[in-house]
């Protein structure tokens, strides 16, 4: 109920400025009683999308003033099996920037705790190589490792709030991220650029790898969704 609600915020349905419609209309409308409407609209306001108003009913916000990842994931999946590619396009080019920061601190700022913590973190990750599950999971735990070097805390956040559109959209982030000994190299070299405080070269790397994984993954998402492949070519050049 509250997602339907939230994705219909999120997609325009409903507009901001407008009230939503009455719990008795919404509980008639979705074939529910009206404390399940009461639960939904609680979740609504816990994540900004709507407020009561004193004498006129609860008004629907702005989401793009919200921080929530739940609206995040609405605008990237507006509907089961559609990636909107645009708004893809958008979060990728955030991801690639604070990624790029967040791993040239990492090489200024990191302890020899820090190192400990991504090598274990490292030698888990080589020791999954080719078991694709433990493979993902532990290469997450591995950037947030990185993030945790970084010694800023909205970095950490932030590589939290990146891996939960990563988890739900796998297919499309495996694509440049495999379980073999390609990628795992290149993870090495960034752990060895960072120990060694190579500041700029880290720069070098992470830019280099944004910029070949962009097209790919907007590819992916553009494949997933039937686009013509003409259109997904059209992407890679």
């Amino acid at each position: 109920m509250a997602q339907d609600l939230l994705r219909r915020i999120v997609a325009g349905e409903l507009e901001v400025g407008s009230l939503l419609p009455k719990e008795a209309e919404l509980a008639e409308q979705h074939g529910v009683n009206r404390s399940v409407i009461r639960e939904a609209i609680k979740l609504l306001e816990v994540h900004r999308l709507v407020r009561p108003v004193r004498r006129r009913g609860t008004e629907v916000l702005d989401p793009m003033a919200s921080m929530s990842p739940e609206v995040l994931r609405a605008m990237l999946a507006p509907s089961p099996g559609r990636v909107d590619r645009a708004v893809l396009a958008d979060f990728l080019e955030v991801r690639a920037a604070l990624d790029i920061q967040m791993s040239m601190l990492a090489a200024e700022r990191r302890t020899d705790e820090d190192l400990a913590r991504i090598d274990a973190s490292l030698l888990a990750v080589r020791g999954a190589l080719h078991d694709r599950p433990r493979y993902d999971r532990l290469s997450l735990r591995l950037t947030r490792d990185i993030a945790r070097a970084a010694h800023n805390r909205i970095f950490e956040m932030m590589v939290w709030w990146h891996q939960t559109v990563a988890t739900d959209l796998s297919d499309i982030f495996r694509v440049v991220r495999p379980a073999n000994e390609p990628h795992l190299q290149g993870l090495s070299l960034l752990v060895e650029l960072i120990r060694g405080r190579e500041v700029e070269q880290v720069r070098t790397l992470v830019t280099a790898f944004h910029e070949w994984a962009t097209p790919r993954m907007l590819a992916a998402a553009a494949l997933s969704t039937g686009e013509p492949l003409n259109d997904v070519m059209e992407g890679l050049r």
